[in-house]
C-alpha cells in the first residue's frame, strides 16, 4: 500500500474502532491489573508483530492461513483477526503518547502488519468486508456445508435444557474471563446464519478451554475439552437489533436471550472432525470449568504485582500472533525488552496506564482513534 492508501485504512480503523469501544462487553475486570497488562500487551504487540508477520509470509500467505481458520474451534478466529490489526495500532497510539516515537517511524512495519492484516480478514470474511460492522454487524465465514451440519443435529430447548444451558453459558464465561486474566478473549461469535423459515443460527466458539498456551495451564487440566462450540437458533422478530460486534460478541436489544433459544447443538472439533456432544456434555464442562477457576485465581495470587501485570499480558499477546504461529505451535514469546522498559512508567498507576484512551484513541473531537503516518 501506498501512503495514500495506507492512511485511508488508518483512519478508517480507527473511527470504527471508537464506535466499537463505546459498546457493552459483558464482564468488567475486577481483580486483575487489566489496564497495565493490556498497556503492556499492545506495545509488545506494535514492536513484534511486523517480525512475526515477515516471518510467517516466508512459509504461507495470509489468504492460505485464513482458509484454515474457516472451520470451528480454531485460533484464527474472527476475534484474533480483529485484533491482529486494531491492537496493533492501540500499541503504536500507546507508544506516541510516551514519546517513544513519531508519526513518520516504522511506516514500513505498519504496511506490512495493516497488510497482512487486510488480506486475512478480507479472506477469512469470504464476503468483501473488513469488519462485521461493515458488513450490518455479520459475518457469516463458516461454510455453508458446515452450517448444515449444525442444522441437522440441533435439538429443541425445553424448560431442563434451558436451565442447563443458561448455568453453562453463564459459567462458561466467568471461567474463560479469568483463565484469559480477564480479557473478554475465550470465544467468539458468527452469524446470524439464515435458515429455513425466519430463524438464524448464531455459532459461538469457545476456544483453548485448557489454557494450553499460558503457564497456568496445569490448573485447568481438567476440562474435557481443547474447544467446543455452541449452535443456537433465534427468531430476530424477537428483538429490535440483533448482530455481531466487530470483537465478535453477539449484541441484542433486549440484551437478554437465553429464552429466545429454540434450538441448540453442542459440538466438539478437537480431532479436526465435527463431533455431536449429548447436551448432558454441558453439565461436565460446568462443573470441571467451577472447578478449575479458583485454581487458576490462587495460581495469580501467589505472584508479585509486576508478575500478576507481566503474566496478565499473555492473553492479549497470544491471541492475535497464536493464529501467526500456527495452531501446532504454541510459543510462549519473550516480552518485547522495549515493552517491558516502559512498564515503571505506569505500573503503579492506573491512570497513566490508561494516557492511551483519553489523550488520543478516544480525545474529545477526534473522529478517528488512530493517527496517520507522515513521511
Amino acid at each position: 500500500m501506498g501512503i495514500e492508501k495506507l492512511n485511508q485504512l488508518i483512519r478508517s480503523m480507527g473511527t470504527k474502532f471508537r464506535v466499537e469501544m463505546s459498546r457493552p462487553s459483558g464482564l468488567a475486570p475486577a481483580r486483575f491489573p487489566v489496564s497495565q497488562s493490556f498497556t503492556l500487551a499492545a506495545t509488545h504487540h506494535f514492536l513484534t508483530s511486523p517480525d512475526a508477520v515477515r516471518r510467517i509470509l516466508m512459509q504461507t500467505t495470509p489468504e492460505e492461513l485464513a482458509q484454515r481458520g474457516k472451520q470451528l474451534g480454531t485460533m484464527i478466529s474472527p476475534l484474533n483477526i480483529w485484533m491482529l490489526g486494531y491492537h496493533f495500532l492501540v500499541g503504536r497510539e500507546i507508544l506516541l503518547d510516551l514519546e517513544e516515537m513519531d508519526e513518520g517511524t516504522q511506516v514500513d512495519d505498519i504496511a506490512t502488519v495493516l497488510d497482512c492484516w487486510r488480506r486475512l480478514s478480507f479472506t477469512h470474511r469470504g464476503d468483501g468486508h473488513l469488519d462485521n460492522g461493515d458488513a450490518g454487524s455479520t459475518n457469516l465465514f463458516l461454510p455453508s456445508t458446515v452450517v448444515q451440519q449444525l442444522y441437522q443435529v440441533l435439538i429443541p430447548v425445553d424448560t431442563e435444557i434451558r436451565r442447563r444451558l443458561a448455568q453453562f453459558l453463564a459459567t462458561l464465561e466467568e471461567y474463560l474471563f479469568i483463565l484469559n486474566a480477564e480479557a473478554r478473549l475465550g470465544s467468539a461469535d458468527s452469524g446470524p446464519y439464515p435458515l429455513r423459515g425466519t430463524q438464524v443460527l448464531i455459532v459461538r466458539d469457545f476456544f483453548d478451554l485448557k489454557g494450553e498456551r499460558y503457564p497456568w495451564r496445569d490448573a485447568a487440566a481438567g476440562l474435557p475439552h481443547r474447544a467446543c462450540s455452541l449452535a443456537f437458533t433465534l427468531d430476530p422478530a424477537a428483538f429490535q437489533s440483533l448482530g455481531i460486534s466487530d470483537r465478535a460478541m453477539m449484541v441484542t436489544s433486549p440484551s437478554v436471550y437465553i429464552n429466545a433459544i429454540r434450538e441448540i447443538a453442542l459440538v466438539s472439533a478437537d480431532n479436526g472432525t465435527l463431533r455431536v456432544l449429548p447436551f448432558t456434555e454441558m453439565d461436565w464442562l460446568t462443573r470441571a470449568a467451577k472447578k478449575a477457576q479458583p485454581r487458576v485465581l490462587a495460581w495469580f495470587e501467589r505472584l508479585s504485582r509486576e508478575e500478576w501485570i507481566t503474566y496478565g499480558a499473555l492473553p492479549w499477546i497470544r491471541q492475535p500472533l497464536a493464529l501467526l504461529a500456527g495452531e501446532e505451535n504454541p510459543l510462549f514469546w519473550n516480552l518485547a525488552p522495549a515493552a517491558l522498559r516502559l512498564l515503571p512508567s505506569y505500573e503503579d498507576d492506573d491512570a497513566q496506564a490508561l494516557r492511551w484512551v483519553t489523550r488520543r484513541c478516544f480525545a474529545p473531537g477526534a473522529s478517528s482513534a488512530f493517527t496517520p503516518v507522515r513521511t
